[in-house]
């Protein structure tokens, strides 16, 4: 009797992910609870003894509400479901009906399974939930393997660590781990951009790669990648960082480390897509590609549902809450990049599959293939967008004012009036940038059409009586 309840818990363990629960202290195989959970669902399964229907009813209800109550303390707010499992000897037993009343009364979810040991008919005493586990027609399949499993050696708490580590329930430490590199570079450059002027400066962060749309529509397309090692202050770099150390380990034993960088640039590479489409502000820093390993949490969820309810579940759902709520709080907050890699993150890891699967099988190149199509195809949209938007024109001219490329400046200012001729900002900018070439009768006629457009325009007004004065 013993071996074969040893069997069980095997088969339990090792086919369907049925554990030992830790909060139990077992000093025999019948004290020992197997558990399952499934998000707020958790599902338990419990051996009883062959003489357990052949006790008063006052000691069964007491064994069963016990154990009810022991374990409802210790998962408040979840819903349990309790599988119990009696072997019996003979083909009849005392009456079950009193038992029944009772458990329907006090409305405990339970399903006992009765085995019947010499024939090896497997029948339901009692249910008052629905077997979505399928506990019973799993007995019904293992049946006959149980009774003639010759195994010589049953430590059930070897079969259960080896099985946690075959299905993915345990990770092995690595020696080397790339989140950890992605984290120093990201204080390096953080550090280089600091020394050369600081992490707070517009034009400063534009210099060293910052997502600029202006300039990715000129061509600049490395900043939707170089934007991810770029943070806004101390407060932003200590956030991203924290959040890649937190997500970083699993995520990389999950997909091994070439498929985790994979997932993080490519992230992080269509957070600032979305980001480049959508919003017009200068950005940087690596939520995008962090997002991104949010995303690909989840599509391990769907692929290992019980690995990732029990290991991440509420907890990274909370994480993901918290940062969604955080950003629609925060207008700083570039919540396209969060979505974009978010997303990405998600398909990235269906194109590419698990750390045992491989990345070019050939229903993953055509998945793959389609990403790279429609990434095309967001990217060549967004540049035409960008394009034909003032902001374009004002934003670029700029930006070559800024590095003194004036005759750039003027060209660009020129081509965006051609689209735009009642445009009285780049009338003005026009104009400043004849007045820093010190052309001041082009400069004064391009104020004044600024002017005509609105009188009130305070920088061409405060320009052009500057230029007044100087003649005075």
């Amino acid at each position: 009797m013993i071996r074969w309840i040893g069997l069980w818990i095997k088969y339990f363990i090792e086919k369907e992910e049925f554990f030992i629960d830790p909060h139990k202290q077992f000093q025999n195989i019948y004290d020992i609870v197997l558990h399952k959970q499934f998000w707020l669902s958790h599902f338990f399964i419990h051996f009883l003894e062959n003489d357990f229907l052949y006790n008063p009813i006052d000691y069964q209800k007491s064994i069963l509400y016990n154990q009810y109550k022991e374990i409802k303390m210790k998962n408040s707010f979840q819903k349990l479901f309790f599988y119990k499992i009696i072997f019996l000897e003979e083909q009849t037993y005392p009456s079950f009906e009193e038992l029944s009343i009772w458990l329907q009364k006090e409305n405990i979810p339970i399903h006992i399974i009765g085995i019947h040991m010499n024939s090896l008919k497997i029948f339901s005493l009692f249910s008052n939930f629905k077997d979505n586990q399928k506990v019973l027609s799993f007995i019904h399949t293992y049946i006959h393997s149980v009774y003639i499993d010759d195994t010589q050696e049953l430590n059930l708490l070897d079969i259960e660590y080896n099985t946690k580590k075959e299905k993915g329930y345990i990770f092995e430490e690595n020696h080397f781990y790339l989140y950890k590199w992605i984290i120093a570079l990201n204080i390096i450059y953080f550090i280089y951009i600091s020394l050369h002027g600081g992490t707070k400066n517009i034009y400063n962060l534009i210099e060293f790669g910052a997502k600029y749309s202006p300039l990715i529509a000129d061509g600049q397309y490395y900043r939707l990648f170089t934007n991810m090692l770029i943070h806004i202050g101390i407060m932003h770099l200590l956030f991203n960082n924290y959040a890649l150390y937190s997500l970083g380990k699993d995520i990389e034993s999950i997909y091994g480390p070439f498929k985790f960088l994979i997932i993080y640039i490519f992230s992080g590479f269509i957070g600032s897509l979305l980001s480049f489409i959508f919003n017009t502000a200068i950005s940087a820093g690596a939520s995008g590609a962090i997002f991104g390993l949010m995303g690909a949490y989840f599509y391990f969820g769907i692929r290992r549902p019980f690995i990732f309810s029990a290991r991440y579940g509420m907890n990274l759902i909370t994480m993901l809450i918290m940062n969604i709520a955080f950003g629609l709080a925060n207008t700083n907050i570039d919540n396209f990049a969060h979505l974009g890699g978010f997303i990405g993150g998600f398909f990235v890891s269906l194109a590419i599959g698990l750390k045992e699967e491989k990345i070019f099988k050939k229903e993953n190149i055509k998945f793959q293939i389609c990403i790279v199509f429609i990434l095309s195809i967001l990217l060549n949209f967004g540049i035409h967008l960008q394009k034909n938007s003032l902001q374009y024109y004002i934003h670029t001219g700029v930006y070559y004012i800024g590095k003194n490329n004036l005759s750039h400046a003027k060209h660009v200012f020129a081509e965006g009036l051609d689209k735009n001729k009642n445009s009285e900002e780049l009338y003005f900018y026009i104009g400043y940038t004849y007045y820093l070439e010190k052309n001041i009768e082009k400069s004064i006629f391009y104020l004044q059409k600024s002017l005509s457009i609105n009188p009130e325009n305070e920088m061409a007004n405060k320009l052009l009586q500057s230029i007044k004065n100087l003649k005075l």
